[in-house]
């Protein structure tokens, strides 16, 4: 089984990884990654094991993940507590996952791939595919995701070119990437999920029973861990995790712009006109 974590920048993914990994134990794979396969898989490694005691193990040091080997993408991992092991697959497997050879393969294997993506959606899916999908107010989700291009990316474009979705690359512009999922949703049916950022604030528990019924995955913990916790270990990633707010940092032609552009969209997933400050 395939699991897609899916979302647009800055608008609640890792959260949902977060969740996945304490109350169910099970670790969410990144598609694309900027690194080599070494830093990137000793990154994930003990990020796994420091935010959730998750353990994982790479089974195929000796291989090259250059290739299209399922099983040189493969890993294990396992959590305290079990003799359980399970499979996951190894960060940056995009271009593995791409192929509707591997893809079918992996959504009928027994294990569960979780899988963050940011991108568009697949034209179709296998009967074993799934997709959890976060939505965020889009003026909280663009103003988060122009200061992590600006601090991180050296981004000098505007809050008004993010709005506009100049800079979004693969994902496009947020009505245009959610226009996509709406569509998408049709062919996934009961194999879609979706919750708003806002309405996982104090929920979170509630949502992973939807999750437990959606995936027929046991939960494993409903002890949380706080947004501190994760601000602390990431700062320039985890930067405030608010869902009110973010108008004080948009002009009144930005709010315009907002709105005037993604209005139509913003309001099908219930989010209201933003007053100017």
């Amino acid at each position: 089984m395939i699991v897609y974590i899916a979302s647009y920048p800055r608008s609640g993914n890792f959260w949902m990884q977060t969740l996945l990994g304490n109350q169910f134990k099970r670790p969410t794979t990144r598609m694309s990654s900027r690194h080599t396969r070494e830093k990137t898989l000793q990154q994930w490694i003990a990020q796994n094991k420091k935010y959730y005691d998750i353990h994982v193990f790479d089974m195929n040091e000796d291989k090259s993940s250059d290739g299209a080997e399922l099983s040189s993408w493969m890993t294990r991992y396992t959590y305290s507590g079990t003799d359980e092991v399970h499979q996951a697959l190894l960060p940056g497997c995009e271009k593995l996952v791409k192929e509707p050879a591997i893809r079918e393969t992996l959504a009928k294997d027994k294990e569960y791939y979780f899988l963050k993506t940011h991108f568009l959606p697949y034209s179709d899916y296998y009967d074993g595919e799934f997709v959890i999908q976060v939505v965020r107010n889009t003026g909280a989700s663009l103003w988060s995701y122009y200061n992590y291009k600006k601090d991180l990316q050296d981004y000098n474009g505007t809050l008004s070119d993010v709005i506009l979705g100049k800079s979004a690359g693969r994902w496009r512009d947020w009505t245009t990437y959610h226009k996509k999922w709406l569509d998408a949703t049709k062919r996934l049916g009961s194999h879609y999920l979706q919750v708003r950022y806002e309405d996982l604030f104090n929920r979170e528990i509630e949502f992973c029973e939807r999750i437990q019924t959606f995936l027929g995955l046991p939960i494993i913990s409903t002890e949380l861990r706080t947004f501190e916790f994760y601000h602390n270990i990431r700062p320039a990633l985890t930067r405030k995790g608010k869902a009110t707010g973010w108008e004080e940092n948009f002009s009144r032609e930005q709010i315009e712009l907002l709105w005037n552009t993604h209005g139509a969209m913003m309001t099908h997933f219930g989010y209201q006109e933003p007053l100017s400050v």
